[in-house]
């Protein structure tokens, strides 16, 4: 809103500079630096008075020194760029919706008439409605591919992240102009499908989890496969660690290999890994060679770790004011619990070699593409896939394209021919690799070599990412591409990128990646491997649960259906914009307590503003035509109106910048400008015309939260 001010503004400029016979220019405006007025400021004058002077004293200047020169000009064109802004100033002074025009220090200042600009921007978001804030049609098509979850692995909070970012800045992109492509690209197969079924047909073949849980049970499957497969990594990672920081562990080795030789009668094996342990040696997974030698010595690891409990302990008790004490229990105690865990599946450190190469038969299932197997992967595939239709209906997020990783296999391995064929690509010790800084002549190094096929002819990710990008630019006809993929990507997708503009698309050149840091847990990262996630479906229902509660404290005469419905709209806006509402380069540490509050920067704030106008405009008949007299605008009322000029300012940065942060931060900004107008202006109660402008006021901002919302992809509730 404030553009077409300033654009009007500058038009006019232009009209008088013709008159006074300097031409037409290109001006740049900018808001005027004084709290509380609307206005713009130009700096035309300086400009003029720079090229008149420069002509009339160039003789002059040329026979100065440089310093000495430029300081006589810049006198100079003090004084005269005073004289034209007060030329110019005089022909804009009787102009309509200006309060006063003014030559200050060389500047146009452009000052505008308080009601006549409430009414100009009142008057563009009550009569834009919905497309308040939306940009002219652009040309350009862009894909954002954003979501991305892998089947056989449960949706988590993780996930949600990426879903909600990919989400917004497509709505924020379309709203912005663009031809916009929501696209997803579903990791249907790889090493964790592989796992996956793997374990299902060794542990659990013939088992079907009811049709609600079928997406949380393959997850569970998956850590499982995980946890047996990488059982022998974990027990020596512990050991490593207890070896490495816990003095009281490397003492007690000679008394731990006393009692091992006293009740197993074990002897040279563990005496030399002992030994190891305790000069600090890191041991390795295929470190014991007799497998009944770890199943002996692990209960006595345990016996260990439980004595230094006690010990601590009772350190405590005698030391309570040690500030270490603590911290050596509480990571005594994270060990022990550990420890307690593998302890319950010791018997599977002899299975684990087998299970690995079952592991590997199994992939080669795939690869031979294998009947019986192909229908278990289908059918399991299509459980993960309900599930994600399910969540993505719930968060109201759509796509227009979906891709599956298990289509673009053969593709990609042509696309490394072609490659090869085309020099771009070459076999270094085996493999088809590209020395991307090579072949971009680059000296340092930058973007390293890329890998895109295995020796054995099977595929990489970067093998599919290269034919996925191809048909981006070639079937979808895509200008500018954008990944939204967590920022540990970063350099693979650089890569990809850098190879697509080797293999000569212009398009590479354009191509984005939209980093974002992981969600992370109080206690630490999640990981789906561990099985520590917190899944979506657990976390919405209990957000949902605690939304409804609050509804029913707030407005217990509300409808049941309509409580529901209003607990829905706040439990997931909550979720989303705690996804949002910080930078995407951060982590999150998600705290449920956080993400559960109704107070401050979270999204039951705003919505509670959008819900708190909709009661006041409820008890109008209708909204009062304008134009509205603002008369004596108090602060509150020209904070709120400034805001509501710079939301298609912002929606223009977000879009530029790739950014929902800033939508995010412009509706709570709004809302708190909204409740400081509330408390201090009454509507309902004020004299006319004052009662019309406000109501006129609530009724745009009411608007321009609910436009704000759904560019996040919130909803905006009429009651709470």
């Amino acid at each position: 809103m404030f553009q077409q001010e300033t654009q009007r503004v500058a038009a006019l400029i232009n009209e008088v500079l013709e008159t006074l016979g300097y031409g037409r220019r290109q001006l740049e405006l900018r808001p005027v630096p004084f709290s509380g007025v609307w206005g713009a400021a130009s700096s035309i004058s300086y400009q003029l008075a720079t090229e008149q002077l420069e002509a009339e004293l160039q003789p002059q200047l040329a026979e100065l020194p440089k310093k000495e020169a430029k300081r006589l000009l810049q006198e100079r064109v003090r004084e005269r760029a005073q004289a034209i802004a007060e030329q110019i100033a005089a022909q804009l002074i009787a102009r309509d919706g200006f309060a006063r025009v003014e030559a200050v220090n060389g500047y146009v200042n452009v000052i505008f008439d308080s009601s006549h600009y409430a009414n100009a921007v009142i008057r563009a978001v009550l009569e834009q409605a919905e497309r308040y804030g939306q940009g002219e049609p652009k040309t350009e098509r862009i894909m954002v591919e954003f979501s991305q979850p892998n089947t056989h692995k449960a949706f988590h909070i993780g996930h949600l992240r990426n879903a909600c970012l990919g989400d917004s800045l497509c709505r924020i992109l379309r709203f912005a102009g663009y031809d916009v492509l929501a696209a997803n690209y579903i990791g249907d197969i790889g090493l964790h499908v592989i796992k996956t079924l793997w374990c299902y047909l060794r542990f659990h073949q013939g088992e079907e989890p009811p049709r609600q849980q079928r997406g949380r049970w393959l997850g569970e499957i998956y850590a499982e496969a995980d946890r047996r497969l990488n059982y022998r990594d974990d027990v020596v990672a512990l050991l490593n660690e207890l070896a490495h920081d816990d003095q009281l562990f490397v003492q007690a080795i000679d008394r731990m290999l006393k009692e091992l030789w006293r009740e197993h009668k074990v002897g040279e094996d563990i005496a030399y890994l002992l030994g190891q342990i305790s000069s600090g040696r890191e041991l390795k997974p295929d470190a014991f060679y007799d497998d009944q030698t770890i199943v002996a010595f692990w209960p006595i690891v345990g016996k260990q770790l439980e004595h230094e409990l006690a010990a601590l302990r009772d350190q405590q008790a005698a030391e309570p004011d040690n500030p270490d004490i603590p911290r050596l229990l509480a990571s005594t105690q994270e060990r022990y619990q550990r420890w307690q865990r593998l302890a319950e599946t010791i018997d599977w450190w002899p299975q684990v070699p087998t299970w690995q190469r079952e592991v590997r038969e199994t992939f080669q299932r795939w690869e031979r593409k294998d009947p019986d197997f192909i229908r278990l992967w289908e059918e399991t595939r299509a459980w993960s896939l309900e599930e994600f239709h399910r969540i993505y209906a719930e968060l109201d997020i759509h796509f227009d394209v979906w891709f599956y990783e298990s289509e673009v296999e053969d593709e990609g391995r042509a696309i490394v021919r072609e490659l090869l064929e085309k020099g771009i690509a070459e076999i270094s010790d085996g493999l088809p690799v590209v020395k991307i800084d090579e072949k971009l002549g680059l000296d340092k190094e930058t973007y390293r070599t890329l890998p895109i096929l295995r020796s054995d002819g099977t595929t990489l990710y970067s093998t599919k990412d290269l034919a996925l990008t191809k048909r981006k630019f070639e079937q979808y006809g895509v200008d500018r591409a954008i990944w939204v993929v967590d920022t540990r990507q970063s350099l693979y997708l650089q890569q990809i990128f850098k190879v697509m503009e080797l293999w000569g698309f212009p398009q590479a050149a354009k191509c984005y990646h939209l980093a974002y840091e992981m969600v992370t847990l109080p206690s630490g990262a999640m990981s789906s491997r561990s099985g520590n996630v917190v899944l979506y479906e657990d976390i919405a229902r209990q957000v949902l649960e605690r939304a409804r509660e609050i509804i029913d404290e707030k407005n217990p005469t509300l409808p049941p259906e309509r409580k529901e419905e209003v607990a829905r709209q706040v439990g997931l806006g909550s979720l989303k914009y705690s996804m949002l509402s910080r930078d995407n380069n951060r982590v999150i540490v998600f705290d449920i307590e956080e993400a559960l509050s109704f107070e401050g920067h979270a999204a039951p704030y705003i919505q509670y503003a959008h819900a708190r106008a909709c009661r006041i405009l409820e008890k109008v008949d209708a909204l009062p035509e304008g134009p509205y007299t603002f008369r004596d605008l108090t602060p509150e009322e020209i904070n709120l109106i400034e805001h509501l000029a710079n939301f298609p300012n912002d929606v223009a940065k977000a879009a530029e910048e790739y950014k929902p942060l800033v939508i995010a931060n412009y509706v709570y900004e709004l809302a708190k400008r909204f409740n400081d107008f509330y408390h201090v202006c009454p509507v309902l109660q004020a004299e006319e015309p004052t009662r019309s402008a406000r109501l006129a006021l609530v009724a745009a901002t009411r608007q321009t939260l609910a436009n704000g919302l759904r560019l996040l992809g919130i909803a905006a509730p009429d009651v709470m």
